[in-house]
């Protein structure tokens, strides 16, 4: 059967039609796509660990240890593990007696040595939360503050403090943290890599 010259007009429309669909679906795909980056990369944030010993604004000899949200957009940060030498710290005593106590302290004594330095107020130790705080873009916490004690009426600490100065360059910090399209990322100091993740890791 010939197909008369309307009837191939009408088949050259439907399947312009088909085809102008099929590229408006594509293009409104692709304009969605791009538009979820484009908000994505707005609202990114990024979260860095650091350290000092010195605040320069008070002229005092402090040891800090912070987190920061250096990107544009708020962060949650949601895991977070400290370790040294391999092992994670789960107790801030515990951790002292293994770095920072004097050698002649035998090992049995070291963590009653650290338990009366604080109960003797020869340190202390200032906690913030961070974990599962949300961060504002440039938002800074002081994770953990420790003034350093007077070397004459609280030498135990004076020594403990510099100790940990010392060690405080060793820690290992994994850092995981969300944005607010779900988003996460896993953090690693000093080593400084990020790497996203699907979810962040959940705590015992």
């Amino acid at each position: 059967m010939r197909l008369t010259t309307t009837r191939i007009i009408e088949l050259v429309v439907a399947v312009s039609v088909v085809v102008i669909s099929v590229v408006s679906l594509f293009v409104a795909v692709e304009q969605s796509r791009v538009q979820r980056q484009t908000l994505e990369a707005s609202v990114l944030p990024v979260i860095q660990y650091g350290s000092g010993n010195y605040v320069y604004e008070r002229d005092e000899w402090v040891m800090t240890l912070n987190f920061t949200n250096t990107g544009i957009g708020p962060a949650e940060l949601r895991h977070l593990k400290m370790s040294w030498n391999g092992e994670e710290i789960r107790d801030t005593s515990v951790f002292l007696s293994q770095c920072c106590v004097p050698e002649s302290v035998p090992p049995e004594e070291r963590l009653s040595f650290i338990h009366n330095a604080f109960r003797e107020r020869q340190m202390a130790f200032l906690f913030d939360s961070v974990e599962g705080r949300f961060f504002a873009p440039q938002e800074s916490v002081d994770y953990i503050t420790f003034r350093q004690p007077d070397a004459t009426s609280q030498p135990v600490g004076h020594q403990i403090w510099l100790s940990l100065d010392r060690v405080r360059h060793q820690l290992e910090i994994d850092a995981c943290y969300c944005s607010v399209f779900e988003d996460c990322w896993m953090a690693r100091f000093p080593a400084q890599t990020r790497e996203r993740v699907d979810m962040c890791p959940v705590r015992d």
